[in-house]
Formats: C-alpha cells, sequence, structure tokens
C-alpha cells in the first residue's frame, strides 16, 4: 500500500491509499485500487479518468521507487457504508503508459542506455534454441539462429528470447519465454518521452512489417531500460494487444527462409512509401488484432484493399474522369436534356433524383482503378475469386455491398461467404506484396501454391453459383 497522488477534474487529490499490482507476464497489464476518504471518493466517482503519481522512500528517506500515469480510467467504483459517519470506497483503476523508476543511487553520470522492448509473439523473429538438462536439473540453453535488423540509423534490434521463473504453492519452478528486441540508445532511461517519440513508431512499423511476413500481428507491449543512474519500466497503454496466437510456420506470407531477405526489400520500400497511413491500414487488414466474426472480417479486408486503390488513384490522378470546369458544362447539357425527357416523361422529384447522382459520372470508378492499379503492379489475380463480377459470377464487391447495407446472409450461405473472405485475404496479400516490392512467385499465395493446399481454390465454382443462386432470387 502507497500514499498516492490524483489528479481529476484539475483537482489534486494526495496521501490516497492505493495498492500497485504489476503483472508477470509482458502481455498482461497492471492495475490500480485506489481506496480514497469519504470526502475525496465523491470527486472520485464523478470522474471518468484522471492522472496518477506515487512515491516510495526507503527507510534512509531516499526515493526508492517512483510510479506515474498520465491516465487512469476508473471503473466499478463503490462504496459500504458501515454506519453514519464511517465507509470504505474502493477505486478500481486502470492505468495507462504506466512508468516505474527506481533510482540507483551513488552512480555515475550514464554513458548508455540498455533497453528490452516485450513484443508479443512473432514465429519468424523468435530465436532458435537448442534445450538440454543437467543431472542436477540445470536447463541450458543453445541458439542456433538470431535474428538483428536495423531499423533506422544508429538503432540495431537484437531479438532475444528472455525468461522468467516463479515458484508455485506446491512448491514447483514455473518457467516461461516471452520475444524482446534489445538495443542502446544515448536517452537516458528515465526519459521516456523521447523513446516514446522517436522510436516507438518505427518499432512499430516494423513489427507490422514482420506480423504480415508470418501473418501473426506483433506489437511492443513496453519495455525495461537501464543506465547508471535508474531503471525504468514502461507499461504500454490505450493499445490493443495482439492474442499472438498463429504459431504454424507453414501458415505465413513467405516462408521463414525467404524472411530476412523479404525483409531488407519490403522495409526500405515501406519507409518510401508515400502516404503510410493507407499502407499501415491495409496491413492491419490483412493482419487483425484479434478475431472477428465473418462479417466483420470481410468488410475490414475489403476496406484495407480500397484505401489502397484509393490512394492509388489519387497518387496516379485517377479520381475525375474530366477536370471540373469541362464536367460543369457537360453536367449543364445532361440536365438540359432530362428536362426535356418525354420517353419516359419524368416526374418532377425523379429529375430530383436523377440530378442529385449526376456528380457521381465524373469520378474514375473503383473497378476502372482496380483494373489499372493490378496493370500497374503486375498482379495476377485470375485464380482466384474475381473482386468485380459480370453476369456469370457474384463479384467480392457486390458481397460487401450487401453487408456494409446491413442486408445479413442465411446460415445455409455462409460457406460460401467463408470462402470468399478467404480469397479476399489472398487478394489483399498479394496487393500488399507488389505494392512492398516484393516477387509474388517467392510467396505462399501463388497460385499454384493456392491450388495444392487451398481447399478455399478447389470449391470455387460451386460455391460462386451458390452465392449467384441466392442473390438471384
Amino acid at each position: 500500500m502507497v500514499k498516492a497522488t490524483l489528479f481529476v477534474n484539475d483537482a489534486e487529490i494526495k496521501d490516497v491509499p492505493c495498492k500497485i499490482y504489476l503483472p508477470e507476464r509482458t502481455h498482461e497489464k497492471p492495475h490500480l485500487v485506489f481506496k480514497p476518504s469519504r470526502d475525496d471518493a465523491a470527486r472520485v466517482m464523478g470522474a471518468q479518468k484522471g492522472a496518477f503519481k506515487a512515491v516510495v522512500y526507503g527507510f534512509d528517506k531516499e526515493i526508492q521507487t517512483t510510479f506515474e500515469a498520465p491516465e487512469v480510467y476508473f471503473s466499478g467504483v463503490r462504496t459500504k457504508y458501515w454506519g453514519d459517519d464511517i465507509s470504505e470506497t474502493t477505486a478500481p483503476g486502470e492505468p495507462q503508459d504506466l512508468l516505474v523508476i527506481h533510482p540507483l543511487s551513488g552512480r555515475e553520470e550514464p554513458q548508455k542506455t540498455d533497453v528490452v522492448f516485450w513484443l508479443s509473439p512473432n514465429k519468424f523473429l523468435t530465436p532458435c534454441s537448442m534445450c538440454s538438462t543437467s543431472y542436477t536439473g540445470k536447463v541450458d540453453y543453445e541458439w542456433v539462429r538470431t535474428t538483428k535488423f536495423i531499423i533506422k540509423e544508429g538503432v540495431t534490434l537484437d531479438f532475444q528470447k528472455h525468461f522468467r521463473s516463479k515458484s508455485t504453492p506446491n512448491g514447483d519452478l514455473l518457467q516461461w519465454s516471452y520475444l524482446v528486441a534489445c538495443t542502446e540508445l544515448d536517452t537516458p532511461a528515465n526519459d521516456v518521452k523521447s523513446v516514446h517519440d522517436n522510436l516507438l513508431h518505427d518499432i512499430d512499423d516494423f513489427l507490422l512489417l514482420a506480423g504480415f511476413a508470418a501473418r501473426q500481428r506483433t506489437a511492443c507491449l513496453g519495455w525495461t531500460a537501464t543506465d547508471n543512474s535508474a531503471n525504468a519500466t514502461y507499461y504500454r497503454g490505450n493499445y490493443c494487444f495482439p492474442v499472438g496466437k498463429n504459431s504454424d510456420l507453414n501458415d505465413c506470407v513467405v516462408d521463414i527462409r525467404d524472411f530476412e531477405q523479404f525483409i531488407e526489400v519490403c522495409y526500405p520500400t515501406f519507409l518510401k512509401y508515400e502516404n503510410k497511413l493507407a499502407l499501415r491500414n491495409a496491413l492491419y487488414s490483412a493482419v487483425p488484432s484479434k478475431e472477428n466474426t465473418i462479417e466483420t472480417a470481410f468488410l475490414h479486408t475489403f476496406a484495407g484493399l480500397e484505401t489502397l486503390i484509393l490512394d492509388y488513384r489519387r497518387i496516379e490522378n485517377l479520381e475525375l474522369v474530366m477536370p471540373p470546369t469541362d464536367f460543369t458544362e457537360f453536367r449543364k447539357a445532361l440536365q438540359g436534356f432530362i428536362s426535356k425527357s418525354e420517353a419516359p416523361k419524368l416526374e418532377a422529384s425523379q429529375r430530383a433524383s436523377i440530378y442529385s447522382k449526376l456528380g457521381e459520372l465524373n469520378r474514375v470508378s473503383l473497378r476502372e482503378a482496380f483494373e489499372i492499379f493490378c496493370k500497374s503492379y503486375a498482379i495476377d489475380l485470375s485464380d482466384l475469386w474475381p473482386v468485380f463480377g459480370n453476369k456469370e459470377v457474384v463479384g467480392l464487391v457486390e458481397i460487401r455491398n450487401k453487408l456494409i447495407h446491413g442486408d445479413p446472409f442465411p446460415h445455409d450461405i455462409y460457406e460460401a461467404l467463408f470462402v470468399a473472405n478467404e480469397h479476399l485475404k489472398y487478394i489483399l496479400e498479394r496487393v500488399l506484396v507488389r505494392a512492398l516490392g516484393w516477387d509474388v512467385a517467392k510467396t505462399k499465395v501463388t497460385p499454384a501454391f493456392l491450388e495444392m493446399y487451398c481447399t478455399a481454390i478447389r470449391d470455387l465454382p460451386r460455391l460462386q453459383e451458390c452465392l449467384k443462386e441466392y442473390l438471384s432470387r
């Protein structure tokens, strides 16, 4: 129990008893439990969030540990009344971006800072090891494959596997491992802002690309920084931690043997990409952080594909069919023709409805932009479910339009919807691979690979016919 200071609605509440629970594992998050007085409880209960700071002093009255979080979300605040003037309030809090600093007194001025970033699982970045156990029970690990990458000038990430352990109530020793990225910085250990502003975004981008290659969303969860004057631990907040599933080395976009070369080619391409926001959005869609319903997954994946096409259309000036001044004259001519139409004769309300749609005629269609995009990047999608259909085949865009307008599919069509979503995922992956400058032939989304290992390819004609029959009812 420590005495904390809360900042709520521009008010400072001092000496609030607080319990701080720090997680054992890197993928877990810290939480707080405050016990404010009766007067202070009213201010806490009336607030959704606040800020938090606490200082722990040692027996020598020197600072032993400091805790600080710029945001704490309160939830489930409750008060128990034991009498007229006796009550107890419990206010659980979820700290975001919690920083814990342990000063190291009596040390010389810092020279370098050792930083260990905690990462969610990634099967490509995790080093391979051989384990041996001696007759005494000692366990030794020999690393047979390690990975290092330069993510920006002067910053090299060394990916390692670290271990933690604890004794269970029955006396057994429980040990677990987790993925980390180690580096050295000139920034002081307690200067979290510099690391957050100058490096964290680069790490996120690199991990996003590595996660795409492995089909395993990967993120930085926090870090520990140590120099000669302090040891600082940062728990990342306001961020969704990936679930870390998919350890199958066969379920990936590129083979693990090509991963390093993939990063060497694609990471510089990513850094040079003009609209990184669009590229990030497409990568997020390709590697979601959690499982979704089939309908949500389809819409999310299609949004990633559409983001890239719309960005390409903007870059290549494919947004308008003709200049706005020319279209203005053309629009006037169309309105004149519509107003004089006699066969059929149009009511005023019908003409008004048509007039409101005329502006769309000057926009290059998504289909046309997509076809130009595929031709420009030499993307072959002929073996997959067509994005835009015809009289014979229902296109993926028609499924998207039906879903986004709230028209649900019946359960007997879900197999077709599932396969359509699989094809859409492969389409987005091929498009991203080419946008990043990689050869589709060196991936696991090639026509030959999918035909051999993917049942969604073999069932395509039957399910397309099934969906066509449903939509034509």
